[in-house]
């Protein structure tokens, strides 16, 4: 097993997960190379050209990127590559056939694995040589080899876990139903004396009744009474019940009931079509079992408000609330006015109405409250409440029976949107705030059970599809032969390029969230587990792509790392003391830091202000355009700075020689009739404490041939630059210059550790920036050790490609390597979820871990070295 070799397969993670020798302990000597991976990073396209070549709809004017990419199926690889066609129909045998059909047709699907094998190797041919021109270092092969190999061991907890998560799923899921039963079977009060009509939530529900249809009997029949002397004629024995005689004539009244009978006769129809037929299953229930929180009636039911007005659905419009505007009661109608007045009265802020309403003066106070005058014009026009409310709701000229306004909840992608369901995920938070609420306790006690839900409906198909195989007593180490616990793995298919940039890609384990204790089942990484005598070690690099960006700003512009204000902020800010980048960026705009995280790093991977002001509304709905727009503008005039231009030396005679904005610089080419690149250098930021490593990742992005800064490795053809002024994929090659600098930087740390601990641990796997491994616990300390020598060299490494020659002490080691049993982020965590409410210490007798920093690992490693770079024979010596 320890022989070196190679396999080759387009997609072959797919493959490796059915090769038994990979499952088993003991680490083997093969590696994988997939085609699929080697053409994303040549020939890869970004979404929106993925979108265009699946469809032939669409025309750009310039198209020639087609001619150097494609999909990623083999069949449209092998014709990009060797210009030739071919078939994939009698796959479909394999996926939807059975063995049978494999048998009778056996020389055609061989024929047809057979030609896949030829066409895999035909693409290598051509592929393997340009990923080698334009990825030259060996560290970037070798860390795609390391990342093929990942491996997580389970036991038989991972059962227990997946029982454990079902079970407390579908108890939650009924009770939550349950509480909604009882809420419709309140609601069914309402319809005596026709009290919903005073109901401000159900008045406008179908309300009607179907009542069963009985056939007339004539008199004779009716007066009929069984007569008792039958019973006592009968002869009495044990098995003969009295009193199914006595009461034989009842059974026989069902005769009257006509053919058709109505679904729940007697109840209104609103909660009539929550209710199954009786003969629709097996296993039938009476009651409104069809209920849900999807469902249309349910904020109804919950008695739902939004700001203190009762929600309301209108069909073009989604949800809202009604706002009243009149107090008149004579008018006849369906709304309860009344009662609504009752709940919410008519405001009493109105301001004075007459001519100056729409005055200049009004106009400009508008203005003054940061509303944006093209905001303000767009309400005047339409907002006819007279300020009668004023709250987050938006104005959609809505008037319901003459007496209220409607008012759409915000959505969180802007005004054009309407809300489907008010208890979705994306308005949790406002139950929190108080803004959404109901006026009972069911309302509450439903979300909080959504949010328990929502971790295990949304993952657990992946998660119960994973192939683990699990290893007899002759496959595992002989001090595990005798253990009661079986032993097992899962081999993560990992596509080790997946993405334009180069990152891994897997559906489950690198998209997996840490245990929360309001997510049924996410304890999810803890159920991987080390087998006895066995350790897991691994670490979190950092701030990995913040430092990236930082160092390669510091780099251009002052020679020394912390040389920019961002620089600064990335070595010595602190999250305690608020002086870290998110806090500072918090504090000036006056969101969350959380909030302020998204966004940086949404900024630094290339998004633009538009793209910001999208996420402020999603991070809170209730926020104005104009708000979000001012928070947004704010937040990059500090950061990114202001774009200028300066003219080309031909041109600088005619104009002053200072930079220029943007609309200066248009109008400045606009007169000479040419276009702004054409007379101004290419723009540059200024003033904002990034500035200087956007100019250098633009600069870096606009090369005619772009590559990273560590390990010279090229962008995918489909990007490149055609020339200079050739901008349009600018944010994505932005993008790309900070994310596949950081894929460079995790194949420098897995080619680093294999060399250091070669085959004393496993590789297990990459979460985004997070690295672990599988280690003899006799090395587990070593292995803690070499994270740190790791990070160490790595980064001096990445310092000395760009030209510096110091590297801080704070950013030299990690902050803590995690020496641990599971694959859990902290060793310190117990994992208390729904689904496991003791924990791992008490529910599944997992101890906690330990957390070394560069001190603790070298003291509990003895502070030797020698064993990483010796062999214990000659070490004896």
């Amino acid at each position: 097993m320890k022989k070196p070799k190679v396999v080759v397969g387009h997609n072959v993670s797919y493959d490796r997960a059915r090769i038994k020798e990979q499952y088993w302990l003991e680490r083997s000597g093969t590696r994988f190379i997939d085609t699929m991976s080697l053409h994303i990073s040549v020939s890869g396209v970004t979404s929106y050209q993925r979108i265009l070549l699946k469809s032939n709809k669409i025309e750009e004017e310039d198209e020639s990127w087609k001619t150097v990419s494609s999909l990623n199926s083999l069949v449209e690889v092998y014709n990009l590559y060797c210009k030739k066609k071919m078939s994939k129909k009698t796959r479909d045998i394999f996926v939807e056939g059975t063995l049978s059909d494999i048998k009778s047709d056996f020389q055609s699907v061989m024929k047809y694995c057979s030609n896949d094998v030829v066409a895999t190797y035909d693409v290598l041919k051509v592929l393997f040589p340009m990923f080698l021109e334009r990825f030259p270092h060996p560290a970037t092969l070798g860390g795609m080899l390391e990342l093929s190999t990942a491996y997580l061991p389970v036991n038989n907890n991972w059962n227990r876990y997946i029982e454990d998560s079902m079970q407390t799923y579908d108890d939650l899921d009924i009770e939550r139903k349950m509480t909604l039963v009882r809420r419709a079977d309140q609601a069914c009060s309402l319809l005596h004396k026709e009290k919903y009509e005073e109901d401000i939530w159900l008045w406008d529900q179908d309300w009607d009744v179907k009542y069963l249809k009985v056939k007339k009997k004539n008199s004779a029949e009716s007066d009929k009474v069984p007569e008792e002397s039958t019973s006592k004629k009968l002869k009495k024995d044990d098995d003969h019940d009295p009193l199914e005689d006595k009461f034989k004539y009842l059974w026989k009244t069902k005769d009257n009931i006509g053919k058709i009978k109505p679904v729940v006769p007697g109840y209104p129809n609103w909660y009539r079509k929550l209710c199954n037929r009786p003969d629709s299953t097996p296993e039938w229930i009476p009651g409104p079992q069809l209920i849900s929180t999807s469902m249309q009636i349910t904020p109804k039911l919950l008695n739902l408000t939004w700001e203190g007005y009762p929600l309301h659905f209108v069909k073009a419009k989604g949800w809202g609330f009604l706002v009243p505007y009149s107090d008149d009661m004579d008018m006849e109608r369906k709304l309860p006015l009344k009662q609504l007045l009752e709940k919410c009265p008519l405001s009493t802020n109105k301001p004075k109405e007459g001519p100056g309403y729409d005055s200049i003066g009004l106009i400009s106070q508008k203005v003054e409250e940061n509303l944006m005058r093209k905001e303000f014009y767009s309400r005047a026009k339409k907002d006819r409440t007279n300020k009668s409310y004023t709250g987050t709701g938006l104005w959609c000229n809505t008037d319901i029976e003459d007496c209220c306004w409607f008012f759409k909840l915000p959505h969180k992608n802007g005004a054009a949107y309407n809300v489907g369901n008010p208890l979705s995920r994306d308005f949790l938070a406002k139950f929190s705030e108080n803004v959404l609420a109901g006026d009972t306790e069911s309302a509450e006690h439903v979300l909080t059970i959504a949010r328990k839900l929502s971790y295990w409906r949304n993952n657990k198909d992946r998660i119960m599809e994973q192939l683990v195989i699990w290893l007899n007593q002759r496959e595992v180490p002989a001090h595990l032969q005798d253990e009661e616990v079986t032993f097992g793995a899962i081999i993560p298919m990992v596509v080790v390029c997946g993405t334009l940039t180069r990152r891994a890609v897997e559906s489950t384990w690198m998209t997996a969230s840490n245990a929360h204790p309001e997510r049924v089942g996410s304890e999810l990484r803890g159920m991987v587990q080390a087998p006895k005598g066995y350790s897991i070690v691994g670490a979190d690099v950092d701030s990995q792509e913040l430092w990236i960006a930082s160092l390669i700003g510091d780099a251009t512009f002052a020679k020394v790392q912390g040389g920019t204000p961002f620089g600064w902020m990335t070595l010595s800010g602190n999250k305690a003391e608020g002086t870290d980048m998110h806090s500072v960026t918090a504090k000036a705009v006056g969101i969350s830091r959380d909030h302020a995280k998204v966004i940086n790093y949404a900024r630094i991977y290339g998004a633009g202000q538009n793209f910001a002001e999208r996420l402020l509304k999603q991070f809170n709905p209730s926020i104005s355009d104009a708000e979000a727009k001012r928070k947004s503008l704010k937040m990059f005039d500090m950061t990114k700075g202001k774009r200028i231009y300066y003219l080309k030396k031909e041109f600088a005679f005619d104009f002053p020689d200072q930079p220029y904005n943007k609309w200066q610089a248009f109008e400045i080419a606009k007169s000479f009739g040419k276009n702004v690149a054409e007379m101004f250098e290419k723009p540059m930021w200024i003033g904002g404490t990034e500035s200087a490593m956007f100019n250098r990742l633009e600069q870096i992005a606009n090369e005619n041939s772009p590559v990273t800064p560590f390990l010279n490795s090229r962008l995918s053809r489909s990007i490149e630059p055609k020339s200079l002024s050739d901008d349009r994929y600018l944010p994505t090659r932005v993008n790309w210059v900070v994310q596949s600098g950081a894929v460079d930087f995790l194949h420098l740390m897995l080619v680093c550790m294999r060399w250091i601990m070669k085959d004393r641990g496993r590789f297990c796997l990459s979460f985004h920036d997070e690295i672990r491994y599988l280690v003899p616990e006799e090395h587990k300390y070593t292995a803690a050790l070499a994270m740190h020598v790791t990070n160490l060299l790595t980064r001096a490494f990445c310092v000395q490609k760009l030209g510096l020659n110091d590297l801080p002490q704070s950013v030299a080691f990690f902050s803590s390597v995690e020496v641990d049993t599971v694959l859990r982020k902290d060793a310190q965590q117990d994992c208390v979820t729904p689904s496991n409410p003791h924990g791992l210490e008490k529910g599944y007798g997992v101890p906690h871990g330990e957390s070394l920093d560069i001190y603790k690992a070298v003291e509990k490693a003895s502070g030797t070295f020698e064993c990483w770079y010796k062999d214990e024979d000659e070490m004896k010596k």
